[in-house]
């Protein structure tokens, strides 16, 4: 199911597309959802760029260890996907489309320190439990605040929302 598309209004038709496949993980312990929480006060879910060889499941764990210190997570079915379309940092290519897969989880224990990438540890992310509500109310904070363009901010919300909605 797509759960969100998201283009920049600024590219081009029919440009040079560079495709990337991101993993992210929904795990709920009661109300409580794991999350992300950055400096700015917003929230992601962990997750990240399947590496070339690795399967989803793989990934998500990997990524579950990086950044929230969880190993033994349980990778559950899919939940859903988005798609991003952004102007490409690279100058071969015009458009970066990114196709993010979430997935149900389950369990998972603190073992590790996190292993932060560079622009990670510059966000400041924290593994934290909080419902969606609260995660959901800080993200339009942080988008009605506008403190700035954090590329992954519109498609949380969007996922927030959507797991909002079937809670009701």
């Amino acid at each position: 199911m797509l759960l969100g598309r998201f283009s920049s209004p600024d590219l081009a038709p029919g440009g040079r597309v560079v495709e990337r496949t991101a993993v992210r993980g929904v795990l709920f312990r009661g109300r409580l959802l794991l999350l992300l929480a950055s400096r700015h006060g917003d929230y992601k879910f962990p997750g990240g760029g399947v590496e070339p060889g690795e399967s989803h499941a793989e990934a998500l764990r990997r990524e579950f260890r990086e950044e929230c210190g969880l190993v033994g997570v349980e990778v559950g079915p899919g939940v859903g996907s988005t798609i991003e379309e952004v102007p490409a940092a690279e100058s071969a290519y015009d458009v970066f489309r990114m196709t993010s897969h979430y997935f149900r989880c389950s369990g998972g224990a603190a073992e590790y320190e996190q292993a932060l990438e560079g622009y990670e540890a510059e966000l400041e992310l924290v593994p934290r439990w909080v419902t969606v509500d609260e995660a959901l109310a800080a993200n339009r904070a942080v988008q009605a605040g506008g403190v700035g363009v954090m590329r992954w901010l519109v498609r949380e919300t969007a996922v927030l929302e959507w797991l909002a909605a079937q809670a009701t």
